[in-house]
Parts: C-alpha cells; structure tokens; sequence
C-alpha cells in the first residue's frame, strides 16, 4: 500500500524559494482540504452520495471501535469526508543518490526528520522532483493514496481511500489502523520504525477485523488474503532487487561499472515483474522504509502474544532508545520490545484470532 504523511510545519529548514513555495502549497492545501470536508453522517445521510460510498462509510465507525478496542488511539480522526482527485490528495517525492540508498532527508523543527516531502499540487510535486533529478539524484514523485498529518490535525476519509476493487473493506479498514498506529505510537525523527511498525501492525489487525465482521471463510477476507500473497510476492522480487543492488553499491567496483550493473539489475526486475514505470533508488529505497523489518516485526507479535500487546510494548519506547536519527538498523530496538514483551509474558493478554 502507498502511503505519505503531508508535513504541514512553519520553520521548515528548506531553505531559500522552495521552504516558501512548499509552505504556501502546505497551508493553502490542508485549509482547502478542511473547508471542503463534511461530517461522514452527512454524507452517508445524503441522496446523492453513490451507494458504495455510503456502504463503506457506514464501515468506520465499526472500524474505529475495533481499533479502539485494539489499543489504538482512533478518536480524533476520520469523522469526516472529503472528495480529492482520484490520484490522491498527496504527491509524495523522495530522493536518493544514484549509486546509494541512504535516502534524501528533510528535517523539521518540532516534528523531525522525513525522508521525503507530501505536496497537495500534483504539478508542484513534479517540479520538485524534476529539480532533484536536475541535481544528480534518483528522484520519484508518486500519488498517495492514503493521507495523514501525523496528528497535527483530525484527519479525514479522502475518496481515494475508497478502493473500486473487491478487497475495499479491507484496503479501508488497512488505511484507517495503519494511520492509527501512527497516532497512538510515533517517534520523532524515526521514520522507518514508525512506518515498519504501522506496516506491519495495520496488516495483522486488518486480518482480524476481517475475521470478526465478516466471518474467516468470508469473500471479504478471501480478496485481501489473495491480494496480501501477490503482493508479498511482488514486494520480495523488489527486495531481493533492492540487496542485489545495494551489495553492489556497497562494493569495490568503479562507478562506471556500478551504473551498468545497476541499470541490469533494474532490467530484470520491470522485466520480471512487468512495471510500467521503470524504478530507481528513490523508489526502491521505499522498500526498506515499510518492509524490511516486516518479518521481524511478525516475529516479535509471537513473542508479544498479539498485535494488541506489541503495540502497547512499542508504545513504552522512548527517543533515547535509539541509536540515531532515522536509524535504518532496527534490530537493536526490535531486540528490546521482544525484551520487555517477555518479560511481561505473565501478564500478558491471551492472544487474539487470526
């Protein structure tokens, strides 16, 4: 699932034209977004809303409960509804340099450090991103389907978290606890923690309320079963993509040598895996940033007993519990909620279905 959280902060260090450009486009885009939004009640109430739409609407507040019951924090968002482009509400651009992944970072007073900046306009997204490639960098810009402001502000439902698909409930519920993780447990300036952890929990619980409202046998839970195994699928021919490339990197080889070996491995992987848009390290760099601590993560819920606990275990870390900003190495941290979840094991909760 794509994802972008739209850093809407004054004092952003920036610098120069793109800090007022990027505020401006920020301000403007998240007041449009609250003038525009209206109660879900509203919405479902009215006549016109499409009947899909007023179905999965009605889904929320079910979901929020279940969240809530879960240990997220669910109550301050997602009360209302917003149309947005089909594209998004959110273009995210990311950087990375042609021969590394140590992705691009932005960094914020108060908020931290991202790895990539969530603008409302489509054609400003681009022109960054053009810019960056100008600058010599991997650069991607990408729609996102799903929208959070980190808890600066009550989110909404955006149309585009509304899927046409056959797995809509799930897509819908996976949105909504995925950005619930992130509002009941964030650590400042530790992206890939955040987002592994929202990853990973959001999909374990998603399961599960799939299970209680529609039943385990159910079509509803078939669809995003079927979906979750294409796309690990997928996600695991990237990643292996991503080591091979970040070995070579890594290794001895002089850069000419690198960036022909690089585009090969690039090659095989549209080839194998049909992609229409031909990736690079801006976009693959995002593999790391929501997947490759996934096994760890579903190594530790068995240790924790469920999600529920792992969350509230993950809730008890501190900034100081990590070595560095935007520490890419998790083990260490993984290595101490497995720590503390066995050592509350004797009060642990029993474990939850799934």
């Amino acid at each position: 699932m794509s994802r972008a959280i739209a850093l809407l902060l004054a004092a952003v260090a920036l610098g120069g034209c793109l800090m007022t450009r990027y505020l401006a486009q920020a301000a403007s885009g998240q007041l449009r977004l609250m003038s525009q939004a209206r109660p879900i009640e509203e919405v479902i109430a009215d006549p016109e809303t499409p009947e899909r739409t007023r179905v999965l609407l009605a889904e929320i507040e079910g979901v929020k409960a279940f969240g809530a019951r879960m240990g997220l924090d669910t109550s301050r968002n997602y009360t209302k509804y917003v149309e947005v482009p089909a594209s998004g509400t959110v273009w995210f651009v990311g950087a990375a340099p042609p021969l590394s992944f140590e992705a691009r970072s932005w960094c914020f007073p108060i908020a931290g450090c991202f790895t990539g900046l969530g603008w409302f306009d489509e054609a400003e997204a681009l022109r960054h991103r053009d810019q960056l490639l100008r600058d010599g960098w991997d650069a991607m810009a990408r729609p996102a389907g799903a929208y959070s402001t980190g808890g600066w502000f009550p989110d909404p439902v955006v149309s585009s978290m509304l899927s046409p698909d056959e797995d809509a409930y799930a897509w819908l519920a996976n949105i909504l606890l995925h950005e619930s993780v992130h509002a009941t447990v964030l650590i400042p300036d530790e992206m890939y923690f955040n987002e592994g952890l929202a990853e990973y929990v959001g999909d374990a619980l998603t399961d599960v309320w799939l299970v209680e409202r529609f039943g385990p046998m159910s079509p509803e839970r078939a669809a995003w079963t079927a979906g979750q195994a294409e796309r690990r699928e997928r996600v695991d021919r990237s990643f292996a993509a991503f080591q091979a490339l970040d070995a070579l990197y890594k290794s001895t080889q002089p850069d000419p040598a690198k960036l022909a070996a690089k585009a090969r491995i690039i090659d095989e992987l549209v080839e194998d895996l049909e992609l229409w848009q031909r990736p690079n390290n801006a976009s693959l760099v995002e593999l790391r940033l929501y997947k490759a601590h996934y096994d760890g993560f579903a190594r530790l819920e068995e240790a924790c007993g469920d999600a529920r606990t792992l969350l509230e275990v993950a809730g008890t870390l501190e900034r100081s519990d990590f070595e560095e900003s935007l520490q890419e190495d998790l083990t260490p941290v993984l290595a101490l909620i497995e720590k503390r979840c066995r050592k509350n094991s004797g009060s642990a909760r029993p474990a939850v279905s799934r």
